[in-house]
C-alpha cells in the first residue's frame, strides 16, 4: 500500500517529467584569448542537486536547451582555471561581460531579475553580512578574553540581526510579488518566513516555475497540518 507521503513524491516527480524544454540564449563577452575555454552554468543550493550546463566560450550567443520551469533562477558562472565565480540571476537573454581578474566581479545585463537580485543584495543582504561579521568578531574577542557575559551579548546581537534580516526579506518579497527573486528568497528562507502569509501574496504569473510548485506543496502541507490539528 502506497503511503500519502509516497503518493505526494510520485505526483511531484511525475509533474517534473512532463516539463517542456526551451531554447535559452545567453551572451558571454570574454577576451579572444579565452576562445574555446570551457565555462559552466550551474545551480548551487544547499540540499539541492546541481544542474550543470557546459559552454564553450568564443561565440556571440550560446543557445541552451533548458527546462522551461527553471528560469529565471539563481545560477553560478565558472570558467576553467580562472579565479572566482559569478553568482547571478539568469533570465533568458542575459549578457555576462567577463572580468578577467575575478569572475565574481563580472557584470550582468539584460536581466530584470538580476537587477532585483542586486537590489536585494545591496540594500539588505550586504549590510546584514557586514553587521554580522562585526558581531562574530566581537564574540570571538570576548571568548579569547574569557568574558562570558560579553560573548553572550554578541551572540544575542547576532540572533537579533538575523531576525531583522528575515523581516527585511519578508518586506522585499511583499513589495515584489511578481519577482522571481522573491520566489527564490521565500524558498530558501521558508523555515523562517513560512508563517508570514507571503506565499499567498506571490503573483500567479510565477505559477509555472518549479520553485512556485515546491512552495505550493509546502503551503498545502501546512494547511493540512493546521486542519488536522483543529480536528483533534
Amino acid at each position: 500500500m502506497v503511503s500519502r507521503t509516497n503518493r505526494l513524491i510520485i505526483c511531484i516527480l511525475a509533474s517534473f517529467a512532463f516539463v517542456s524544454t526551451q531554447s535559452v540564449k545567453i551572451k558571454i563577452v570574454a577576451p579572444k584569448a579565452w576562445n574555446d575555454r570551457k565555462a559552466l552554468l550551474l545551480t548551487r543550493e544547499k540540499g539541492f542537486a546541481a544542474v550543470v550546463h557546459s559552454i564553450r566560450l568564443g561565440f556571440d550567443t550560446t543557445h541552451l536547451n533548458m527546462d522551461s520551469d527553471m528560469l529565471p533562477d539563481l545560477y553560478q558562472f565558472q570558467v576553467s582555471q580562472k579565479k572566482g565565480a559569478l553568482t547571478f540571476f539568469f533570465d533568458p537573454g542575459t549578457e555576462i561581460r567577463v572580468d578577467t581578474s575575478n569572475l565574481a566581479k563580472s557584470t550582468v545585463s539584460h536581466s530584470k531579475s538580476n537587477e532585483e537580485w542586486r537590489e536585494y543584495q545591496t540594500q539588505i543582504q550586504n549590510p546584514f553580512d557586514q553587521r554580522l561579521n562585526v558581531y562574530v568578531l566581537a564574540e570571538g574577542h570576548a571568548k579569547k578574553r574569557n568574558l562570558s557575559d560579553s560573548a553572550q551579548y554578541w551572540v544575542r546581537q547576532q540572533a537579533a540581526e538575523r531576525e531583522k534580516l528575515w523581516d527585511a526579506t519578508a518586506g522585499f518579497i511583499a513589495g515584489h510579488p511578481r519577482s522571481y527573486v522573491s520566489l527564490y528568497l521565500l524558498k530558501v528562507n521558508w523555515f523562517a518566513l513560512k508563517d508570514m502569509g507571503l506565499f499567498a501574496k506571490l503573483d500567479r504569473s510565477l505559477a509555472h516555475h518549479r520553485n512556485y510548485r515546491l512552495l505550493n506543496e509546502k503551503h498545502k502541507g501546512m494547511a493540512r497540518s493546521a486542519s488536522s490539528g483543529q480536528r483533534k
